[in-house]
């Protein structure tokens, strides 16, 4: 009996970091599109957390990345995942530029 109990908690062990590594991808997939989208430079992206909660989309998590739209400034932003559905970007207000020329 505790062997089966070792045997299903090593698989849903593994389960939960195939998850977490597969968000983790599409999370970055999802803030590179958002950055080409905006103009944006992308500089970094972190899990800054993450819960469990019972249900189809078991691995709600927050993402953090940095931006820059002049190549002199960074902001952060943040990307609200509930498993693989419903993103949602939370970004700062930021400073962009008609053209690279001219200062407005």
């Amino acid at each position: 009996m505790i062997d089966l109990l070792f045997i299903l908690f090593v698989v849903f062990f593994f389960t939960l970091i195939w998850k977490l590594r597969q968000q983790s991808e599409y999370a970055k997939t999802l803030i590179e599109q958002q950055c080409v989208k905006l103009d944006l430079q992308l500089l970094s992206v972190s899990r800054s957390s993450f819960n469990y909660k019972l249900g189809p989309n078991f691995l709600q998590a927050s993402f953090t990345f940095e931006f820059s739209s002049d190549n002199e400034n960074n902001y952060q932003g943040k990307l609200l995942l509930s498993g693989l559905l419903r993103p949602r970007f939370e970004l700062p207000v930021y400073r962009s530029f008609d053209s690279t020329d001219q200062f407005h």
